[in-house]
């Protein structure tokens, strides 16, 4: 267990990160939330006259994003534009569609502790959960509506531009080229165990090349977009299966249609978990698949150009390869970046989206297809 998790479970730490925010009542508990890959999450507790109040609190991982102040700048900007824009709607449930920053109490929207790490804190919403696999089409068609929708609502967000919050994060060539280098380093001795992986993943050169080329000739254009739209991160109503708020916005930052749809659909087009170890079970499922392209393209509406939604299918196969090598670069370096569960975790992960980037490439055809059915 690394520090930042063991002081995730120090409850005199987390009660002074509790206390450190305007938060209504007396503080009973925080606990470990979720199993994200980069931040710590918790949810505090506390006792008011109407009952226990739920809030999520967040440890921002300074090893990932290194400008803290930067992150929580966009995201300020980001929730508070939406909040406009859903006024502008004439939207009433505001406080479920957006989240809400709970300011601390020394001013600002964040507080650094007493061991340098920086937190911030949304109220819990109640009657919604994230999903990491969807049940079902519906799941799939309400969450890409979720993401779609918010890359409009951030069509027209006015400058300045966006930090970059991880610069160059879906960067296929430099991913690429990381991969390359840990290949060459071997630093953790792991290689002679995935040699086969290694060799698949250097051979997709062509997936980097053709993205190069989309971008040079405009396809894909610079955008506000979320850049990590794994489903888990739209939270889907209880009770009408809406897709009812986009979460974890610490990677809203520029970035383009084609990654945002790709990233969801690498999570969502598959029953198959992400770190799936029976391959024989990471596939597109056709109709998963042609949900998230309706729900994407609808929810997106005119701020999809026709170019992009052309490029969908293939942005899908670049993310599930861009996250793959990442996954297989991390774990030739000896898990540094993502947070593993088991031995070889990060290995796991890599071999399940190559399997799917080879069914993408099965499958370009059929997919590309039910993106242009797809309609605003």
């Amino acid at each position: 267990m690394s520090s930042a998790e063991t002081r995730a479970d120090d409850q005199a730490l987390l009660r002074e990160v509790a206390g450190a925010f305007a938060l209504p009542g007396r503080w009973l508990r925080s606990a470990p939330f979720g199993g994200g890959h980069i931040n710590t999450t918790v949810i505090a507790e506390l006792q008011t006259p109407n009952g226990v109040a739920r809030y999520v609190q967040q440890r921002i991982n300074r090893a990932v994003f290194r400008e803290p102040a930067r992150v929580m700048e966009n995201f300020a900007r980001v929730v508070a534009h939406q909040r406009r824009a859903l006024e502008r709607e004439g939207v009433r449930d505001l406080e479920r569609r957006v989240l809400t920053l709970v300011p601390a109490r020394s001013g600002g929207n964040c507080y650094e502790d007493s061991h340098g790490d920086v937190w911030r804190t949304v109220p819990v919403i109640d009657g919604a959960r994230s999903l990491d696999t969807p049940r079902g089409p519906r799941d799939a068609r309400a969450a890409a509506f979720a993401f779609g929708r918010f890359l409009a609502q951030l069509a027209d967000l006015p400058p300045p531009r966006l930090h970059d919050t991880i610069p160059r994060f879906h960067d296929a060539r430099l991913r690429f080229e990381q991969l390359e280098a840990e290949v060459r380093r071997d630093a953790a001795g792991r290689l002679v165990g995935c040699r086969s992986e290694v060799e698949f993943a250097l051979a997709q050169l062509p997936l980097v090349t053709r993205f190069e080329e989309l971008k040079r000739s405009g396809v894909v254009r610079e955008r506000a977009a979320h850049n990590d739209t794994k489903l888990n991160n739209v939270l889907i109503d209880d009770l009408t299966g809406e897709g009812l708020c986009v979460i974890d916005l610490d990677t809203v930052m520029p970035g383009g249609a084609l990654t945002d749809f790709g990233d969801l659909a690498r999570t969502a087009a598959t029953r198959a978990a992400e770190d799936e170890r029976d391959l024989s079970r990471v596939r597109v499922d056709a109709a998963l698949f042609a949900a998230l392209a309706e729900g994407f393209v609808r929810g997106a509406g005119a701020s999809l150009e026709q170019s992009e939604r052309r490029e969908l299918a293939f942005g899908a196969r670049l993310m599930a390869y861009v996250i793959g090598i990442r996954f297989l670069a991390d774990h030739l370096r000896g898990d540094s970046y993502f947070r593993v569960h088991r031995e070889h975790h990060n290995l796991d992960r890599a071999r399940a989206q190559l399997a799917l980037v080879a069914d993408y490439e099965r499958r370009d055809a059929e997919l590309a297809a039910s993106c242009a059915a797809a309609n605003p």
